[in-house]
């Protein structure tokens, strides 16, 4: 029982103590944090997707976050005094593959606001960019449950008129009766 209650006590002060920004550089203001983390929120209610980013230095002692289940993390590192690197982190649980080439692409054509020191600027496009491939995500999902779905139906559809056919031949044919009622017989 004590177990029980530590386990949970570590989960609840873990949950409380982990803010969606941990900005170890300082790279954006009290305000901006406020207005990207509002947009965060604002994303993550839409996608059902938790968002977090995460500024550092390069091979510096780094609080790097983990990934959880459902979770993207904007990894900020900065390389030298001019230039960040940002990293995009999904959990296992989010197939990117089909949106790879269109999340490296959005990287590349905002690389020069982050290059030119608008931390803020950048993320809010950043986040905006991904938004847009969240609810592709989301609608692609909605037509693979869908046609899922359907598949599932046309199967259940199908075993049932294979064996309605089974029935109606053994019933129609009297020798496969009695065939099958000596079978069942003799089990």
């Amino acid at each position: 029982m004590r177990k029980k209650i530590l386990v949970l006590f570590i989960l609840i002060l873990s949950v409380l103590s982990f803010s969606q920004i941990k900005d170890n550089l300082g790279s954006f203001s009290d305000e901006e944090v406020k207005k990207i983390e509002e947009r965060m929120e604002e994303i993550s209610k839409n996608s059902e997707l938790d968002l977090y980013i995460n500024t550092y230095k390069s091979g510096g002692n780094n609080t790097q976050l983990k990934v959880l289940e459902k979770s993207v993390i904007i990894d900020m590192v900065k390389v030298d005094n001019e230039h960040l690197n940002v990293k995009l982190s999904f959990s296992q649980d989010i197939d990117i593959s089909p949106y790879q080439e269109e999340l490296e692409n959005v990287l590349g054509n905002l690389g020069n606001l982050i290059t030119e020191g608008e931390n803020e600027k950048y993320t809010l496009e950043l986040l905006s960019s991904l938004e847009d491939i969240f609810k592709r995500m989301g609608e692609d999902k909605e037509i693979q449950k869908e046609k899922f779905s359907k598949s599932g139906n046309l199967n259940g559809v199908f075993l049932f008129l294979v064996f309605l056919g089974i029935g109606i031949f053994v019933g129609k044919n009297k020798k496969v009766r009695e065939l099958f009622s000596n079978f069942i017989k003799n089990r």
